[in-house]
């Protein structure tokens, strides 16, 4: 599973702060910290002041890019942002775009960047009337990108489609409803990736670690291909590199091995 690590987003405080006051310390240890955990993408936000964003989302990527090489996934809903994030992050491996949806405003803002520069693309199942309660509504939404990608010639594996979990607090069925719309996209749509973000299936929860675990486990044995989630979780990773193993998804277990001699699988 490809994973994308979480912890460099303004919507948390204590990003937001380091951005603010240009601490490039607390930036890059979280930076070099989630890759040594194992991330593949370090997810890259600085949404938060929006009449700044521009500037924060220049020194959050350069300052990222003074301790680590590894691919960036830009988040952000202004494309303006987006196109300057590319531009930054371009140059080792390539960057990801966070996000497209369904809204034609989003489609033809940020589809013509992401033909561009060739790269991968989140594509949230949500449009103008927000996020669908049905498994059918949301493939008709995943239909609507997907039309669209193919018109700007964005390759099907290049799109990592997010059928949006909706927290369980709200319907003790939104994890499974997530789970047939994600297993639905990938039988029509030959090649896709799919992925999620852990934290919305635990929201208003006790012990929301341990829910977004077994999410986490039971969406891998669903097909799901990457998670924007928290590697520095030692038991959420170690849980990963299990399931993979389990799943046969980690040939000669070399994953898990590895894991192991780094002493990242716990107690």
């Amino acid at each position: 599973m490809l994973i994308v690590g979480e912890k460099l987003n303004s919507s948390i405080k204590r990003v937001a702060e380091a951005i603010e006051a240009r601490d490039a310390a607390t930036i890059q240890d979280l930076a070099r910290r989630q890759v040594e955990a194992g991330a593949d993408y370090l997810d890259v936000n600085a949404a938060a002041r929006v009449a700044e964003e521009l500037d924060d989302l220049t020194w959050l990527i350069e300052t990222v890019r003074a301790v680590t090489d590894a691919p960036l996934c830009v988040d952000s809903p202004n494309p303006k942002a987006l196109e300057r994030g590319l531009e930054l992050a371009k140059g080792s491996g390539r960057p990801m775009v966070n996000s497209i949806t369904g809204e034609p405003e989003r489609l033809h803002g940020v589809l013509p960047l992401v033909a561009e520069y060739r790269c991968p693309v989140v594509a949230l199942t949500s449009d103008e009337t927000g996020i669908p309660s049905t498994v059918e509504d949301r493939l008709r939404i995943a239909r609507k990108i997907m039309a669209e990608a193919d018109r700007y010639g964005v390759p099907h594996e290049d799109i990592y489609f997010d059928p949006l979990v909706l927290p369980l607090s709200t319907d003790v069925r939104n994890a499974a409803i997530f789970m047939e719309a994600l297993a639905a996209i990938k039988a029509e749509f030959p090649g896709v990736k799919t992925i999620s973000g852990l934290s919305n299936v635990s929201y208003g929860l006790p012990k929301r670690k341990l829910v977004n675990r077994a999410f986490l486990l039971m969406s891998l044995h669903a097909g799901m291909d990457a998670a924007i989630m928290d590697p520095l979780d030692m038991d959420l990773m170690a849980l990963l590199r299990a399931g993979e193993l389990v799943l046969g998804q980690d040939e000669y277990c070399m994953r898990y091995l590895k894991a192991y001699r780094a002493g990242l699988l716990g107690a």
